[in-house]
């Protein structure tokens, strides 16, 4: 399988602080990378870089062909990053929540289209609701939701299962195996050791800004 992602001695420092030091990572097209370690390791830092929201302070980092910082627009026309905070626009419905989403990324998405992937999600009936009346969980549904309008090669996931019931957690691991069965690579940086590692090929723990592989 080829390479959607390659890091090699990948180092981001903000001012004085090191948040990443030497980082390697190799994740194949079709592989599934669990990401962990404690808060303020330097998981959602990596998740960025590797997003192209920020750019490495030293070393060398692939993303679906392209040397960061060259290729920015075609590597977000080909990954998502789901973040752990999420952002959802009030004052709007779920629905038309995902339609400001899908014209952002050029998707060509219809009603039906918006609909399903909400009912996908079991916010069907919520379609319709402004999202300031939406549970946080609900929220983080309509970020998977977000993520089934458009063909993926790359998933970033930080924090996915937050404020996730039983359901929701089981519908994120149908949706990484989906991703997975089709090619997609995924990264999913988490605090909940067993469900990040359930579909991991691979496990990178990052501690004081270094990481080392392990099996899962």
């Amino acid at each position: 399988m080829s390479t959607a992602v390659a890091a090699e001695g990948v180092t981001r420092r903000f001012g004085r602080r090191w948040a990443l030091r030497g980082v390697d990572l190799a994740l194949p097209r079709g592989g599934v990378v669990a990401l962990l370690g404690a808060n303020g390791t330097g998981k959602t830092t990596l998740l960025r870089l590797i997003s192209t929201l920020l750019k490495p302070t030293a070393g060398r980092l692939e993303v679906l062909g392209h040397t960061l910082p060259a290729g920015g627009d075609e590597i977000r026309t080909g990954a998502a990053f789901m973040t752990a905070g999420g952002h959802a626009y009030e004052e709007l419905t779920g629905v038309e929540n995902l339609r400001f989403a899908a014209r952002m990324s050029g998707t060509a998405a219809t009603d039906d289209d918006l609909r399903d992937a909400l009912s996908a999600v079991e916010l069907g009936e919520a379609a319709d609701v402004a999202v300031r009346a939406w549970s946080t969980g609900m929220r983080r549904r309509l970020e998977l939701a977000r993520l089934r309008l458009r063909p993926l090669e790359l998933v970033l996931l930080d924090e996915p299962f937050v404020s996730l019931d039983e359901d929701g957690v089981g519908l994120v691991h149908e949706a990484v195996r989906r991703w997975r069965d089709a090619g997609a690579a995924v990264v999913i940086a988490s605090h909940r050791v067993e469900d990040a590692t359930r579909h991991a090929d691979d496990v990178v723990r990052l501690a004081g800004g270094r990481a080392a592989p392990a099996t899962p």
